[in-house]
C-alpha cells in the first residue's frame, strides 16, 4: 500500500460502497426458496472462498476446483489490509467472531534517508495475511482444521454441501442444455471427467486461465517496475528496527521507487509481539525486455515467470545482488529487513483491463483478481473480492439483477485499476504521469456517478 496526495483518503466509489452497505439493514440469512442450485467455482483462493461462504450459506451445493494439490498452504504470508468490504464480509459471514485475525496499525509515517519523519498521521488499518485469512475462510467453507483454526464454527442446518478439490486444472467450458459443462483434469494422473454445474464463478487469480479462455484478445502489458517482498519475524531484528516500525505503516521513497511495510499476524495466526511478521513491498523500475527482468524473473531451475516468482524459487545470485542495492539505497532499518529475509518472493507489475463480467447469459461469473487484477499500490485485492460476494449474496436472493449486478463490479474494478496506476505514476514514473492518470481516475469516477444518479432517478 502507499499514499497518493490527491486520492482523497480513497476512490469516491469505494467509500460510496461502504456508506451503502453500513446503511442497509442486513436481515439473517434464510434458507433459499428458488431452486437448489450446484455452483462451480474454479480457483481455491480467497475470492473463490468468499464466494463459496456466501453461495453454501444460502442453501446451495458448491464445489471449489484448486489446482494447488494440497490443502495445507504455506509460504504464502502476504501482508493483506482488510479494508472496508473485507470487514463488512468477515462480520456478516464468519463465524469465528471471538478469534482475531489482524493487527491494527494506528497510524502511516513516511520517513527519509535519515529517519526523519516527513509525514505522519492517524489512520487506522487492519493488517492480515493470506494464510490467516485462506485457513480462517477453510475454516467457514468446509469446516477444514489447522493451526490457525482448531476450533470449527457450527453451520446453521439449511447450508448446501461443500466440496474443495485441490489438484484440479480447468480446460474448457461450454453450455449444454442449460448447464454449464467444466471440463477437469487431475493434475496427479492427467485424468479428464466433466462436470455439471447451475453457474460458474471464476475465481482463478490475476493470471486467471479463465479469462485466457474466454477472452484471448486480453493480454498483460508490463509497468516497468517490479515487487520484491519479504517477511521477517519481529524478535529476528534489533530493537532499533522494532522500534522504528512498531505497530506503524511505515515508507520510504527512493529514486525509482519506494518500500512499504507494516506488521501482520505470525506463525499460526499469532499476534503477540516479537512472533510477528514485518511484512514489506519494495518496488523497484526494471525496463520490460530488459536481461535484468529476465535474470529477475528466472527461478533456480532455469523456469522463467511472467507474473509472479514463487516463494522459495528466487535465485541466490538475484538476491543477493538485491540485498547490495539495500544495503546501498535504503535506510539501516529497511536493509535490515531486506538482509534478513531467507524467502523472498518477486511480482511483475503488470495492467490488464476488462469490460465483461458475465457470460453465457450469467450462467458464469469473473470476480475478484480473475475479473481485473490492480497493482498492490491501493492494496485491494482482497476488498474487491469481499465485494463482490457480497453483491452475490444480493444478486442470489433477488435484491438486484444480473446486469446491476455486473455495473457494480466493473464500476469498482475499472475505478480502482485506474487509481492504482495512479499511485504507481506517482512514485514510480514522475508528477506529469501522476496528474495525467490521476484526471483519468477522477473522470471515471465522474461519469459513473452521473450514470448511476440517473439510473437511480429513472427507478
Amino acid at each position: 500500500m502507499s499514499i497518493d496526495p490527491l486520492d482523497f483518503q480513497g476512490c469516491l466509489l469505494s467509500l460510496s460502497f461502504y456508506q451503502q452497505h453500513r446503511q442497509r439493514h442486513w436481515k439473517t440469512l434464510l434458507p433459499m426458496t428458488r431452486p437448489k442450485m450446484h455452483v462451480i467455482i474454479v480457483g481455491g483462493s480467497l475470492a473463490g472462498l468468499m464466494h463459496g461462504i456466501v453461495i453454501k450459506r444460502l442453501g446451495h451445493d458448491v464445489t471449489i476446483l484448486e489446482q494447488h494439490q494440497s490443502s495445507m498452504r504455506e509460504g504464502q504470508a502476504a501482508g493483506i489490509v482488510t479494508m472496508e468490504h473485507s470487514e463488512s464480509f468477515l462480520k456478516r459471514h464468519d463465524l469465528l467472531k471471538d478469534q482475531p485475525y489482524a493487527v491494527d496499525c494506528s497510524s502511516v509515517q513516511v520517513l527519509d534517508k535519515n529517519l526523519k519523519v516527513k509525514i505522519e498521521f492517524q489512520r487506522s488499518m487492519m493488517m492480515s495475511s493470506w494464510n490467516v485469512l485462506y485457513y480462517r475462510l477453510r475454516a467457514n467453507f468446509d469446516a477444514l482444521k489447522s493451526p490457525y483454526c482448531m476450533r470449527i464454527p457450527a453451520e446453521p442446518s439449511h447450508v448446501g454441501k461443500t466440496v474443495y478439490d485441490q489438484g484440479k486444472r480447468v480446460n474448457n467450458v461450454h453450455i449444454v442444455d442449460d448447464k454449464v459443462n467444466v471440463e477437469v483434469e487431475d493434475l496427479a494422473n492427467q485424468a479428464t471427467t466433466t462436470l455439471s454445474a447451475d453457474r460458474v464463478i471464476a475465481a482463478d487469480g490475476s493470471a486467471s486461465p479463465m479469462r485466457q479462455l474466454l477472452q484471448p484478445q486480453l493480454k498483460h502489458s508490463f509497468a516497468g517496475y517490479v515487487a520484491w517482498r519479504g517477511t521477517v519475524v519481529e524478535s529476528s531484528v534489533s530493537d532499533e528496527t522494532r522500534n522504528t516500525f512498531r505497530d506503524k505503516t511505515t515508507i520510504h521513497s527512493t529514486s525509482g521507487g519506494y518500500i512499504a511495510l507494516y506488521t501482520i499476524p505470525g506463525e499460526n495466526g499469532s499476534l503477540e509481539p516479537g512472533k510477528r511478521l514485518l511484512n514489506y513491498v519494495w518496488y523497484t523500475n526494471m525496463a520490460a525486455g530488459s536481461s535484468e527482468l529476465q535474470q529477475a524473473m528466472t527461478d533456480d531451475t532455469g523456469r522463467q515467470h511472467h507474473h509472479t516468482l514463487p516463494i522459495g524459487k528466487m535465485r541466490s545470485d538475484v538476491w543477493e545482488k538485491q540485498r547490495q542495492v539495500a544495503h546501498d539505497i535504503l535506510p539501516q532499518p529497511f536493509a535490515e529487513l531486506v538482509d534478513r529475509t531467507s524467502q523472498p518472493f518477486l511480482s511483475a507489475i503488470s495492467d490488464i483491463d476488462v469490460s465483461q463480467a458475465v457470460f453465457f447469459g450469467g450462467k458464469l461469473l469473473f470476480v475478484g483478481d480473475a475479473l481485473v487484477p490492480f497493482r498492490p499500490h491501493v492494496a485491494c485485492s482482497t476488498n474487491q473480492a469481499a465485494l463482490n460476494a457480497l453483491l452475490m449474496e444480493r444478486l442470489l436472493t433477488g435484491e438486484i439483477n444480473l446486469a446491476s449486478w455486473e455495473r457494480q463490479v466493473l464500476d469498482y474494478a475499472h475505478a480502482t485499476r485506474l487509481r492504482s496506476v495512479s499511485w504507481g505514476c506517482w512514485y514510480q514514473v514522475g508528477y506529469l504521469s501522476f496528474f495525467a492518470s490521476k484526471v483519468k481516475h477522477l473522470a471515471t469516477l465522474g461519469r459513473q456517478n452521473l450514470r448511476n444518479g440517473y439510473i437511480w432517478m429513472m427507478g
